[in-house]
């Protein structure tokens, strides 16, 4: 059984809700596999709970579900029965009747609760009913709804719309591991490996239980995506299927991304749309799954410089080494397509290293200032008369003062005192472009010499390792 690890706030806010007084109901969402249903029975495991999840199925048989897990918990020695409630109200209302024979507040969580919704519409209405006139009228229940179609969950539940508005007391949107929670979860693998599996899994929990930590990279590469029955290996398809309908056109849309057309214009006329209003309800449910997203130069008000690209680290390493290989993959011919993804994986690794020193920054407490964002800039040098790119841009909460990052993934051979030259360049050019005072240079590499470390100290240019990112 894998241990649990990571998620301390998000426990840490739940048991406040059950330590509370009053009636409580948390609403927690996020996409498949980013690990809902394992926070929950983390957190219900020593308390007092009934716990069902909804499938795809008849009103009938969710019902049944549901009577059986509120009669098992109420007397859980019982021979087995085909009682039934007569509808959910009666069943909600069985619920309140339990715990008022308890002497702690009573978890009740409804798990996929879209599948319920899905299979008895009313289910909404006769919940807002249960609470409003039974739950809170007695204060020893707990309700945690939980759904992993994030469009549902934000329209049907948490939407001004739903009949439920109004009633969650706390909201919790559950997202990938960052990089130092994946390092929880992959103890005995070296700091290096540890960036290519974030890099391949994009930090979801499930995914990282597919690593075998005594394997190499190249192995496990291979076992969980070149393999016609590896884990991964259709795993972008089997997502798209479950969440969108018309998932063709959207499979479209991320390999026009991934071939670089990152605007609204290039990518309906890659896809065959014939405008760009088309093509937007699209863009908005990919972003929606934070599959992609739109992204802009910080403090950039000018929307026609935003562009597209795949947020989701294992769709960008799927789309990138895995979309045309099916063949291949298919024929058991790996052994080159591996050798590929190998020679190609620390340039993959560069976008991702920079994202997990943006994530260092958020996590650093002695920094010049308390970052209120941190993003990238790009923007046109007039000297130079070329468009120049800034990794790593974090600014304060009146956007006055920023501080100025580059990362790179290299050897510390590959370091020059020019990249520096071109660090202090680009910090102009923001503190320009964007009217801030730059207050910090940082330099994040996987490793540098003493030569590079003492260039940079005569710059007032701060370095940060890798290693150092765990200590």
């Amino acid at each position: 059984m894998e241990k649990f690890v990571a998620r301390e706030r998000e426990l840490k806010n739940l048991e406040e809700m059950y330590d509370s007084s009053k009636f409580e109901m948390a609403v927690i969402y996020g996409r498949r596999r980013v690990g809902k249903t394992a926070l929950i029975k983390e957190f219900i495991k020593d308390k007092p709970a009934i716990y069902i999840q909804g499938i795809e199925a008849t009103k009938e048989l969710n019902l049944q579900y549901l009577s059986d897990a509120i009669m098992d918990f109420a007397n859980p020695i019982q021979i087995p029965t085909s009682f039934s409630f007569r509808d959910f109200k009666d069943a909600f209302a069985a619920v309140e009747n339990i715990a008022n024979q308890q002497n702690k507040k009573i978890i009740f969580v409804m798990d996929e609760f879209p599948y319920f919704a899905e299979s008895a519409p009313e289910i909404s209405s006769l919940l807002q009913y249960a609470i409003d006139h039974i739950y809170k009228e007695y204060n020893n229940i707990m309700l945690i709804l939980c759904g992993s179609s994030m469009s549902f969950m934000e329209h049907q539940v948490l939407g001004y719309k739903s009949p439920l508005y109004g009633r969650r007391t706390g909201q919790f949107k559950i997202r990938p591991f960052n990089l130092f929670d994946t390092k929880k979860m992959l103890p005995q693998v070296n700091d290096e490996d540890l960036l290519a599996y974030y890099g391949i899994t994009g930090g979801v929990p499930q995914y990282l239980s597919f690593i075998d930590q005594k394997l190499s990279v190249a192995e496990n590469i291979q076992k969980l995506f070149l393999k016609q029955n590896a884990p991964l290996q259709n795993e972008t398809n089997i997502l798209l299927q479950e969440e969108l309908r018309k998932p063709a056109t959207y499979y479209s849309i991320l390999v026009a991304i991934a071939n670089g057309d990152s605007k609204a214009n290039k990518i309906y006329q890659a896809i065959g749309l014939k405008s760009s209003s088309q093509l937007s309800p699209y863009l908005g449910k990919l972003m929606e799954l934070e599959i992609i997203e739109r992204k802009a130069p910080i403090l950039e008000k000018n929307k026609k410089k935003s562009i597209y690209v795949i947020k989701d680290e294992m769709f960008k390493f799927w789309f990138k080494f895995i979309s045309g290989e099916q063949d291949q993959i298919a024929l058991g011919r790996t052994k080159a397509v591996l050798e590929a993804i190998m020679h190609e994986l620390p340039r993959f690794l560069g976008p991702v290293f920079e994202q997990a020193s943006i994530e260092w920054m958020w996590k650093e407490e002695n920094l010049v200032f308390d970052p209120r964002e941190i993003k990238n800039w790009w923007g046109y040098n007039p000297l130079l008369k070329r468009q120049e790119e800034v990794d790593l841009v974090a600014v304060n909460f009146d956007n006055s003062k920023a501080m100025i990052g580059e990362c790179k993934w290299k050897s510390a051979k590959k370091l020059t005192s020019e990249m520096l030259t071109t660090l202090q360049r680009r910090a102009d050019l923001v503190a320009q472009d964007v009217k801030v005072n730059v207050v910090g240079l940082y330099f994040f590499v996987k490793e540098a010499d003493a030569d590079f470390l003492n260039a940079a100290s005569k710059r007032g240019i701060k370095v940060i390792e890798y290693s150092s990112f765990f200590k």
